[in-house]
């Protein structure tokens, strides 16, 4: 766990990408893990100038980096509206059967669903690089999915550490910070206030116990 005056949760949208940042900067420093995972569970998020103000951070930093959509279309219109960075801009399919990014940048993929999971595993496993991905959901819930296939996607998705996760809830939040743990806050009329740490993801009834 962090010293007890970070139990706070980031006051802003701003101050929440400042300690993403942190958190990735401190993790790559550390070099624990290989496969970055992040979650801003914000309702109508626009993700775009989070990624661009995330690339700018890690350009002071001297990170290089580079981002990577699911589709062609998505990719072409933040080339568009990010010329500034449009070279670094790529979909997941350029990023399977070339290299064009050095082995040193870090790859962010952005928001990978259950559909692009062939795309996306494909695309992790042919890049020895650090990958980053923001809002991504990999869980398969379709009774299509045989054996195999299950267990091959669970081990992919369990491949994954979240560095970053801040997650409203209907009385409280759920805040992750690497290094520390799991933190939940329940809200208060004076705020959301500091309730517990744990190892993992807090169970959806240790939550209610908690917040209730």
């Amino acid at each position: 766990m962090m010293p007890s005056e970070t139990l706070v949760l980031p006051s802003d949208l701003l101050e929440c990408e400042e300690a993403l940042a942190d958190s990735l900067l401190t993790c790559k420093k550390n070099k624990f893990f290989n496969r970055l995972a992040v979650n801003l569970k914000f309702e109508g998020l626009k993700i775009d100038p989070v990624l661009f103000r995330l690339v700018q951070r890690l350009d002071s930093s001297k990170v290089s980096s580079c981002i990577a959509y699911s589709d062609v279309g998505s990719c072409a219109l933040a080339k568009r509206d990010y010329p500034d960075i449009s070279d670094r801009i790529f979909s997941f399919k350029d990023l399977i059967s070339s290299q064009k990014v050095d082995i040193d940048t870090l790859i962010i993929a952005v928001s990978p669903q259950p559909y692009d999971f062939d795309q996306f595993e494909a695309m992790s496993n042919n890049n020895e690089n650090d990958i980053l991905m923001i809002n991504g959901r990999l869980e398969e819930t379709s009774i299509g999915v045989g054996l195999v296939g299950r267990e091959r996607r669970v081990r992919f998705i369990k491949s994954w550490e979240y560095i970053f996760w801040l997650e409203p809830l209907p009385k409280g939040a759920i805040y992750r910070r690497y290094p520390s743990e799991w933190q939940v806050f329940k809200y208060t009329k004076d705020g959301y206030i500091y309730q517990n740490a744990y190892s993992k993801y807090p169970a959806n009834d240790l939550l209610d116990l908690v917040l209730n």
